[in-house]
């Protein structure tokens, strides 16, 4: 794993100095059996613009087009980066970046921001009768590149069409509490509330079309 360290902020021009991104975040329960997805289109400080969800299984293979569903509702051409937060997600469901950014062209970056647990293929060969195409999707995704920000804080990186050290300073660039992005923490904190919303719906007998926008 590569590890680089922050330099001064210096951005890849179409990183303007007021960048936008779409950040998605998820939240779900085993029990559940289903996450919650949450995509915010925000600036690069925080100020959001937009909002859209999505349901991907919990140790499904659809998380790939719950990501999809978001940025096909909240994707504008004024925004410079897709941001996850993680790649491998849900129980072993996964984001393939490579395909978000062939499908929609725009830089993917996926960030983890503890280091990753290394006994992925372990776990899915025990877990998963299709743990063969599973964990070639999970390697297609590549290995991490060990980012270090000004604070000392480590990111994970992980990107398509951009430098992971640019994507690194991009995620610095967002933070204004802790190493999350602000982006990508807010998104996060939508997702957990709205997973909770929906479980009490469900438990009251009421249904819940995911994929819609907040506009």
């Amino acid at each position: 794993m590569r590890q680089r360290r922050s330099s001064p902020i210096s951005y890849p021009r179409y990183l303007s100095k007021n960048f936008k991104v779409v950040a998605i975040a998820e939240s779900f329960r085993l029990e559940d059996g289903e996450s919650v997805y949450v995509g915010v289109r925000a600036r690069r400080d925080g100020v959001v613009e937009d909002v859209a969800f999505a349901k991907a299984k919990v140790g499904g293979r659809d998380g790939t087009e719950a990501a999809a569903r978001i940025l096909g509702a909240v994707l504008r051409r004024d925004v410079s980066l897709v941001m996850l937060d993680g790649c491998i997600v849900s129980f072993y469901n996964w984001i393939d970046g490579e395909a978000l950014y062939t499908r929609f062209q725009k830089p993917v970056a996926c960030y983890v921001f503890e280091e990753p647990e290394g006994r992925v293929e372990e776990a899915v060969k025990k877990l998963f009768p299709d743990w063969e195409e599973r964990l070639e999707a999970i390697r297609r995704l590549g290995p991490p590149t060990l980012y270090y920000t000004r604070d000392g804080f480590k990111i994970y990186v992980r990107s398509w069409g951009i430098d992971p050290i640019d994507a690194g300073k991009a995620a610095e660039a967002c933070m204004k509490f802790g190493k999350m992005p602000e982006p990508l923490r807010i998104a996060k904190i939508i997702a957990s509330g709205a997973r909770q919303f929906l479980k009490i719906q469900c438990t009251a007998g009421q249904q819940w079309s995911p994929g819609g926008s907040s506009s």
